[in-house]
């Protein structure tokens, strides 16, 4: 990721923002050795890195998008109820979506292999089971509540906006009976009767870091209140492996006091179409909202959407 030395000629918004760390760094008692460096400036955001006396502190600041949660609030509340795998929050201001954070180290490799997947995949079930009974803290946080239940009628909306009808025509994608197909995988995963849980929404292991102890877990701004296996989304497009299976089976050991293991696998597998919907659906709100986003982003997004819309396709075509 690139870094440059804070320009002078802030907007409004980020000179407000220098202020704000500087005087909240002061507060803390924590003294800069140098210029901030602004290491993410784009339409979602910025990521910015203060150089002090204490080591590297962060400063996020993450637009507000239909679909993003309030990352400030939400990395506030988990750095207290899930201390030591997120990053620690120095502060927040959380009307204007600020955090102070931690140097938590360096993200995953892109190329970690399924025995990484696997522990940092185990761990984080145990955390989405934890969060079962923090729900309601976590929607009071700032976390969007993104039930299932809505992802047809979601979706629909979304893809009749003239943008995104826009991408399905000259993409020549074709939905026939697709939406009312998702409708019963939807109802069939509801049947299961799994609770609904804290969904990080991007995980990968960009978003990823190891620690001494654990795994850690940063870039909140996708969290949702949702079926724990929204998250799943890169572990069913991983190639068919026994480390692929054992991932899953450990994951799904997270949730042996509500299901015996063969529902559970079943539940998984029914869960698959609806994990690409939820994730189609993310992509479709960035892009309909990415009014000030650069060509390139723009076409990143645009990408990621037409791809899990293809996955979301398959998959409903290959269930019986």
């Amino acid at each position: 990721m690139s870094t440059q030395p804070c320009s002078k000629h802030f907007s409004d918004w980020k000179l407000d923002a220098k202020y704000w760390i500087e005087n909240t760094l002061k507060q803390l008692n924590y003294k800069k050795v140098d210029e901030l460096i602004i290491v993410e400036d784009w339409f979602l955001g910025d990521v910015w890195r203060i150089p002090t006396e204490k080591g590297n502190v962060y400063f996020k600041a993450t637009t507000s998008l239909p679909l993003f949660s309030n990352e400030a609030g939400v990395c506030n509340l988990l750095a207290h109820i899930f201390k030591g795998k997120v990053p620690d929050v120095l502060a927040i201001d959380k009307d204007r979506r600020w955090q102070l954070t931690s140097d938590f180290g360096e993200p995953l490799d892109e190329d970690v292999d399924l025995t990484v997947w696997n522990d940092a995949y185990q761990i984080w079930g145990e955390a989405q089971s934890l969060s079962v009974e923090h729900v309601n803290k976590l929607r009071q946080s700032g976390c969007q509540s993104r039930s299932i239940e809505n992802l047809s009628t979601q979706l629909i909306w979304h893809f009749n906006q003239p943008k995104i009808a826009a991408i399905l025509n000259d993409k020549n994608i074709v939905f026939d009976n697709l939406l009312s197909k998702l409708d019963i995988a939807v109802h069939k995963l509801k049947e299961y009767s799994l609770p609904d849980c804290l969904v990080h929404g991007d995980l990968h292991e960009g978003n990823m870091a190891r620690t001494a102890e654990s795994y850690l877990f940063f870039d909140w701004s996708d969290a949702c209140i949702t079926h724990p296996f929204m998250d799943g989304n890169f572990i069913y497009q991983f190639s068919e492996t026994s480390l692929k299976q054992r991932l899953i089976k450990n994951y799904l050991s997270n949730w042996r006091h509500y299901l015996p293991e063969s529902e559970l696998q079943r539940a998984w597998e029914t869960a698959e179409p609806v994990c690409y919907a939820h994730h189609t659906l993310s992509y479709a709100s960035i892009v309909l909202n990415a009014t000030d986003g650069n060509e390139d982003d723009v076409g990143d997004f645009t990408e990621s959407f037409t791809r899990y819309l293809s996955c979301l396709t398959n998959s409903i075509r290959h269930k019986k």
